[in-house]
């Protein structure tokens, strides 16, 4: 328990002065570029609830809510963050009757950004910003933007933020409510912002700390929501973490060489050092003995997210994963976006992993961009055969959201529907149908934005059907930031 209480105040002492940008640099170049909509701040905290225009028909037993999560409020008080990541946190409320659509929205008034508003001014560092009056941070939940995921488990509706806790949101208002602990001396401790949920509701989970030192903090909550096992692993060379899989038997996290540097550079994304001779780094636990793990040794690549995993009666382990070259995503375009360039990056491939027991690997996949990838969530940790992801555009950059494929990996297939140039699509869930009896029966549900008009909207496709097209379109009569995931609660 010392050692996990030792990391509440992760990052309190990290990061020198590092300015932030002022917002009308950006403002300007997007008078001249309208695909830099999807980082522009909205002009509102509170969206008001609105019914959606439908174009096409909207599938009648498709019924529940959707929520979408992302950075917002880049620019307030004058000035503007300098990554995608450091901004407030929005949530994006897309309500479905089986008649129609309504939106509403509301920034999360986190103690952070309530802080700041109160002073007029900001005063806590962020990812990639150190304001120039920047506060001492005592914990790493002082600067919790509450931005990147969402989670409904157990009766909660959980904003994530992956330096930190969870967050409580309520439902009926969408306003902040608390930070989340999942037991007794468990406060504070990070949380990842990509929980594996299995379909007896088991819930699985890690946290990436680098101070007092590096580590990882992986989670076992039971279905009943509370925490079975919480366990500290030391990493002598903490990388930069977003996602994992699970399988049937185990977890598998891994750890790209963009390696932390305590003190090393301005803000926490600058003290990150990019050294490719290390290697990858895959961390592999017993789901059912924490103590029982071992690592294997990749070729050096760096990515957000993984698709599945599963393994074999005799410990193979299958999973997908989208990896780059090296991080210049997530250090120079995620970046230059928010100044108002659009620069090309090392784009994320689609890449399936083999991991045998004796340690050897194989590494295969087309090799196609994308990213955001999704499956049917009742395959979670179980072989499944088809994958969804949002792909690159053919377009400059590369990495910008363009069209959505179907990845049909039992025959090595791929369908995609590129909706055209000005729309970027955000990323889409698998929606099961009620009455399921195939693994792609189901519906992709995802928000997305057309800078050429300046509107956002809500697309619906048949799964089992991808390059057909939206079955239906939902519209806004304004744009909205672009976000990073999605969650969908039935009820």
């Amino acid at each position: 328990m010392h050692d996990r209480r030792s990391f509440l105040a992760m990052t309190g002492a990290a990061s020198l002065p590092a300015c932030p940008l002022r917002a009308d640099s950006f403002d300007a170049a997007l008078v001249a570029d309208s695909r830099l909509l999807g980082w522009a701040t909205p002009p509102v905290d509170h969206f008001e609830p609105r019914p959606m225009e439908i174009e096409g028909t909207w599938p009648a037993d498709l019924q529940g809510t959707f929520r979408r999560i992302g950075p917002a409020a880049h620019s307030r008080h004058g000035l503007r963050y300098r990554h995608w990541f450091d901004a407030d946190g929005m949530i994006q409320e897309f309500r479905l009757d089986g008649t129609g659509v309504t939106h509403r929205g509301r920034m999360l008034m986190t103690p952070k950004l309530a802080l700041e508003d109160r002073e007029g001014k900001r005063l806590l560092p962020a990812f990639a910003t150190r304001p120039e009056e920047a506060r001492p941070v005592r914990r790493a939940d002082d600067m919790n933007v509450a931005n990147t995921a969402l989670l409904d488990h157990r009766g909660e509706l959980l904003a994530l933020w992956e330096g930190g806790s969870a967050s409580i949101i309520d439902r009926e208002s969408l306003s902040w409510e608390a930070f989340k602990s999942w037991g007794e001396g468990l406060e504070g401790l990070p949380f990842t912002a990509h929980p594996k949920v299995e379909p007896d509701g088991t819930l699985w989970a890690f946290g990436l700390a680098t101070f007092p030192y590096g580590a990882l903090v992986l989670y076992h909550i039971s279905g009943n929501g509370a925490a079975a096992r919480v366990e500290v692993v030391p990493l002598e060379q903490p990388g930069f973490v977003h996602d994992f899989v699970v399988t049937r038997d185990f977890l598998v996290i891994v750890v790209p060489p963009l390696v932390h540097v305590p003190g090393s550079g301005d803000t926490y994304l600058d003290s990150h050092a990019w050294k490719p001779e290390l290697g990858s780094r895959v961390l592999v636990v017993r789901k059912d003995d924490f103590s029982r793990r071992r690592w294997v040794q990749l070729p050096a690549a760096f990515g957000f997210h993984h698709g599945n995993g599963w393994n074999e009666d005799d410990g193979t382990i299958h999973f997908d994963i989208f990896l780059a070259d090296d991080p210049s995503l997530l250090e120079e375009s995620f970046t230059k976006v928010m100044e108002g360039h659009l620069v090309e990056a090392s784009v994320p491939r689609f890449t399936r992993i083999v991991l045998h027991p004796d340690g050897s690997f194989a590494v295969v996949g087309d090799g196609g961009g994308g990213d955001f990838p999704t499956i049917n969530p009742a395959r979670v940790s179980r072989r499944h055969r088809y994958l969804y992801n949002v792909s690159s555009t053919s377009g400059t950059p590369s990495w910008l959201p363009g069209a959505l494929e179907k990845r049909d990996l039992e025959l090595d297939r791929l369908e995609r529907f590129d909706p055209g140039e000005g729309i970027h699509l955000e990323e889409h869930l698998f929606i099961p149908f009620s009455h399921a009896a195939n693994e792609d029966d189901g519906w992709l549900l995802g928000s997305f934005l057309d800078s050429s008009t300046a509107r956002s909207g809500l697309a619906v496709f048949d799964a089992r059907g991808v390059a057909d097209g939206p079955l239906a379109l939902a519209w806004l009569p304004f744009p909205l930031p672009l976000g990073f995931h999605g969650q969908f609660s039935s009820a």
